[in-house]
């Protein structure tokens, strides 16, 4: 759901990637942070697993112009894909005003890319978003291996519908951009044509069991990457004359931030403990 914060003549609007473990979405997001021709950008927050990590910073693209007046912030992040992350991916979820989905391009990763999608549009309608009204667009990446599915046979499972669809080799810089600025242009769009979301009917998500697991499938939850935990860098949120509901909107999700950041410390603390063990063992 889009901030307004009239103050200062600001919209906010949040966009999310998301899509299986190990797909590319730390990759895009890094890419896109790196980009020197982005200015106007917050510091990135990485919060690291074992297995992926959750990124986040926001930026003020400058060619996109206003909306009624009001200059554009985006804040993005991407989720952890594998699935005994979900509750993180809810929280991360709620209240985005759009979805990037990565989808690997690998036929192994056929049945992920399902289940993925398949999760997305579940933890919307917890978090009281449409899918079929959200902006969504649709990465196909890793096009550059050899063995990349066809796009009309990756088309023919995922069935997009009427969602842009991007081609990518994210590793390598190509489509990230263009990704970005069809996500961006959805966001838009239905801000501008003023389209509502929101699943009036469905009730509010509690806050999510950050410390409940999952079991996770083979296929889903990838290898490890070379960096176990990442150091957390937190950027307090600015607030400036906001409204009492929107002040609370804003201490419930730190609140969360707060807890999911305690839980992966535990996890740091964890996984700290036992390399400590294995080390004396050498």
């Amino acid at each position: 759901m889009a901030l307004v914060n009239k103050a200062i003549n600001e919209v906010t609007v949040k966009l999310v990637y998301y899509g299986p473990g190990l797909c590319g979405k730390t990759t895009n997001l890094e890419k896109i942070y790196s980009n020197p021709k982005l200015e106007n950008k917050g510091k990135m927050i990485s919060m690291a697993t074992e297995t992926d990590r959750t990124l986040f910073f926001d930026f003020m693209p400058m060619e996109l112009g206003t909306v009624g007046g009001q200059k554009v912030r985006v804040q993005l992040y991407t989720v952890p894909g594998q699935v005994f992350y979900d509750a993180t991916r809810k929280l991360v979820l709620r209240g985005a005003d759009g979805v990037v989905f990565v989808a690997d391009s690998q036929p192994s990763m056929r049945e992920s890319n399902v289940e993925s999608l398949e999760n997305l549009k579940t933890n919307l309608r917890l978090n009281r978003i449409d899918p079929d009204k959200v902006a969504l667009v649709f990465q196909y990446n890793k096009r550059d291996l050899p063995n990349a599915e066809p796009v009309h046979a990756m088309t023919a499972y995922l069935q997009p519908g009427n969602a842009p669809v991007i081609e990518a080799a994210a590793l390598n810089g190509i489509g990230v951009t263009a990704t970005l600025r069809a996500a961006v242009a959805r966001i838009l769009e239905n801000l501008k044509a003023n389209v509502d979301t929101t699943i009036h009917e469905q009730p509010e998500l509690a806050a999510p069991d950050l410390r409940a697991k999952s079991g996770a499938s083979a296929a889903s939850a990838g290898s490890p990457k070379p960096e176990p935990f990442a150091a957390v860098a937190v950027a307090e949120p600015q607030v400036t004359r906001a409204g009492r509901g929107e002040v609370e909107a804003l201490l419930d999700s730190a609140r969360q931030l707060i807890a999911s950041l305690e839980a992966a410390l535990q996890r740091a603390r964890e996984h700290e403990r036992a390399l400590r063990e294995r080390l004396s063992r050498l």
